[in-house]
């Protein structure tokens, strides 16, 4: 395991190890997965679409199957933006069956196609203005 991937787990871990109802979501995550009808349960291969972010705040996407994705952007500069993409699977007792957990950079507006975990997703991060 590299230094990134160690320091970004003791990050959310300090954090409080992610909501357990994903209850910081913000509104936009509810539109994402709403309007994203490619989104299935029965694949690995996840198209969340465009996605409206806003910096440093986390946006929780229900994927089904006791699986969530908690997508947390920091912008970096006009058009990079630094994206912590935690998958969390759930058992039905509520208990943390599996977490996978990935830093990208990526650009403002342009789709790129990024593995967590067992899962691929497609999605193109727009940060919305303050």
């Amino acid at each position: 395991m590299g230094f990134a991937q160690i320091a970004t787990v003791l990050t959310v871990a300090l954090s409080g190890l992610l909501p357990s109802s994903c209850t910081k979501a913000h509104p936009s995550a509810t539109k994402a997965t709403s309007t994203n009808s490619a989104v299935t349960a029965s694949t690995n291969v996840k198209d969340l679409g465009e996605l409206s972010l806003t910096d440093r705040h986390e946006t929780c996407i229900q994927l089904g199957a006791g699986k969530s994705c908690t997508i947390t952007p920091k912008v970096l500069d006009k058009h990079s933006i630094e994206l912590t993409m935690a998958v969390e699977t759930k058992k039905a007792n509520g208990r943390t069956d599996d977490l996978s957990i990935t830093e990208v950079i990526a650009t403002q507006g342009k789709p790129f196609e990024i593995a967590v975990g067992n899962m691929n997703f497609s999605l193109t991060p727009n940060i919305l203005s303050p």
